[in-house]
Parts: structure tokens; sequence; C-alpha cells
């Protein structure tokens, strides 16, 4: 009986060093990646969560959603959505202000967690109506 007892204290010993270690190992080294999903304009959903830009500071966590625009040299730009806590990355490259008009439907696609697929689909896409618009749906009634 104390023979079961004795490997029961030993693997107990072991378990928490193990635990310890697995702890240290994965200690926040004081940076994180601030994650985003690209926003695809044509499709109206998002790409997969991909890096932003590395951020000093631990782990944020999650917040409520933003829209952030990566400014680009010619006008041109990249929009993102993302859930991850400030602080954001630089406003030399990123505008988090969220006035740009087009933050409204990638935040939309965000909330009903549309995710583009490669075979042009997507997982949650708009109801034919929303999507269509109010121009083609007032000239598709105007043929009846």
């Amino acid at each position: 009986m104390k023979r079961v007892a004795a490997a029961s204290s030993v693997l107990a010993a072991a378990a928490a060093i193990a635990c310890i270690m697995h702890t240290s190992a994965c200690k926040d080294d004081g940076t994180h990646v601030y994650v985003g999903q690209f926003y695809l304009e044509g499709r109206n959903c998002l790409g997969t969560t991909s890096a932003l830009d590395v951020i000093s500071g631990d782990e944020p966590g999650t917040c409520t959603p933003v829209c952030i625009i990566q400014k680009r040299a010619n006008a041109a730009r990249s929009v993102f959505v993302s859930t991850t806590c400030p602080p954001y990355p630089p406003t030399v490259e990123f505008d988090v202000s969220g006035t740009d008009p087009v933050c409204a439907p990638a935040l939309a696609a965000l909330a009903r967690n549309d995710t583009c697929a490669t075979d042009g689909g997507s997982s949650n896409p708009l109801p034919p109506a929303a999507d269509a618009g109010g121009a083609d749906a007032s000239a598709d009634a105007s043929t009846d």
C-alpha cells in the first residue's frame, strides 16, 4: 500500500513540474499579434483571420468589433475587422476611426459570421433581396 501511495506522490509531483514548465514556456514575451479578418468588398464577406501587426504588451483579449483601414500609397485601402482589444496597430498606417463607408458592411459581415469560401460563395451571405439593393429590386418589380 505504501508503494502505491509513493507512486501516486511521484506522479503528482511530475505532473506539477510539467505544468509549471509548460506555463513558463508559454509565458508572454511582452508582445502579441494583432489579428483581424480581411473584408472582400466585392463579395461582402471576410477572409480568414490573419496577422495585421505585432504590438507591444500582453495579449489584450476580446473587445467590441472595430473596423480597421490599412492605408496604401496610391489611395487604395485594405479593410479589416477585428475583435482584438486595443492597443491598435499604429495610426500612421492604420485608421481605426470607423468613418469609412465600407466599415458598416464589413462589420455586418463579421456580425453574421460570413467567411468567404474558395468556390466564390460564403458561409452566411446576405439574403438575395438585401444583397441586390434598392435599384435592382425596383427594376425587377416594374417588369411584372
